[in-house]
């Protein structure tokens, strides 16, 4: 069980700590889209049986990817993979409108511009899972890496609950509204992160 008073500590006394749990909850708002996007694609004209090759397409840019992330972590360093990842989040959101519209339009067949989206989304899922954990070892301390990892997860558990948020915006405005809510908070996202690679050169302020 997680030390609650322990993990207060640790958030307020390690900026670096503190910036990267602040980073993950944007990416929390980010993925309270995740839910919508069979929605939206069933919205522009999606069968059911297109659905079972969107979550294909979801699940075959997760397997194709590992080899890109493994490398991109080694090579690069986790660091620059958590950014390249959190900026390529901004992605889904921006062509799940755009290519929304075009098929409103007539421009474009919805099942060639969604298979592009969730091909992204299975991508990039697993290059977030990959460049998280990985980051959050090296900004541990080693002999406290274990009591870390349960601060972390205490501290973005509840984020797990926002896409009841993007319900209620769905509810209130419209699905688009989802979206662009999701592509602002990745553009945060990716702008926090960035704010880690100055903390490690020492020009952040706690």
């Amino acid at each position: 069980m997680v030390d609650l008073l322990a993990c207060i500590q640790v958030f307020r006394g390690d900026r670096h700590f503190r910036l990267f749990v602040q980073a993950q909850w944007l990416g929390g708002v980010v993925m309270m889209a995740l839910p919508f996007y069979v929605l939206q694609a069933m919205e522009a004209g999606s069968t059911v049986a297109d659905v079972a090759f969107l979550l294909g397409a979801q699940t075959a840019g997760a397997i194709l990817s590992n080899a890109l992330w493994g490398w991109w972590g080694d090579r690069h360093g986790k660091r620059s993979l958590l950014e390249g990842v959190t900026l390529l989040r901004t992605v889904p959101p921006l062509l799940t409108i755009a290519w929304s519209l075009a098929v409103v339009a007539g421009s474009l067949p919805a099942l060639a511009g969604f298979a592009v989206v969730f091909f992204l989304l299975g991508a990039i899922s697993n290059g977030i899972t990959i460049a998280m954990l990985g980051y959050l070892m090296e900004i541990s301390p080693d002999d406290r890496r274990p009591a870390y990892s349960g601060y972390f997860n205490a501290l973005v558990a509840p984020a797990a609950l926002l896409p009841l948020a993007g319900a209620a915006i769905v509810e209130v405005v419209s699905l688009t509204a989802v979206f662009a809510v999701s592509f602002l908070a990745a553009l945060l996202q990716f702008l926090t992160v960035r704010r880690l690679r100055a903390l490690s050169d020492g020009a952040v302020g706690g």
